[in-house]
């Protein structure tokens, strides 16, 4: 398993409030890939977004379905997200919704 298909894979899961994947978001933080084992350190738009375990599991399901034998997810809160960790493809995307980013 590769990093490159690690980020294809996250860049598969969306956030349910804000149509954007969580990659383009820029909420994974750190990404640590160990042949077939992934580590991931996260965050959410908003601390307590109640959302977190959902996407966490759709995470490891994702990445279990293509061949990760062991998934780590991990919330952390510093430094908080803002929109300044969005990748280009995430900014136009939320700009084409209208959002002011």
């Amino acid at each position: 398993m590769t990093r490159d298909q690690v980020i294809q894979t996250l860049q598969a899961v969306f956030d349910p409030e804000i149509p954007v994947n969580v990659w383009d978001l820029g909420l994974i933080y750190d990404l640590q890939v160990l042949e077939n084992d992934v580590a991931i350190k996260m965050t959410l738009t908003a601390v307590g977004c109640p959302i977190g375990p959902q996407i966490a599991g759709e995470i490891e399901n994702k990445l279990q379905s293509i061949g990760a034998e062991t998934v780590k997810v991990e919330f952390v809160w510093s430094p908080p997200w803002t929109p300044a960790r969005l990748t280009d493809d995430g900014r136009l995307a939320l700009q084409s919704m209208g959002y002011p980013v």
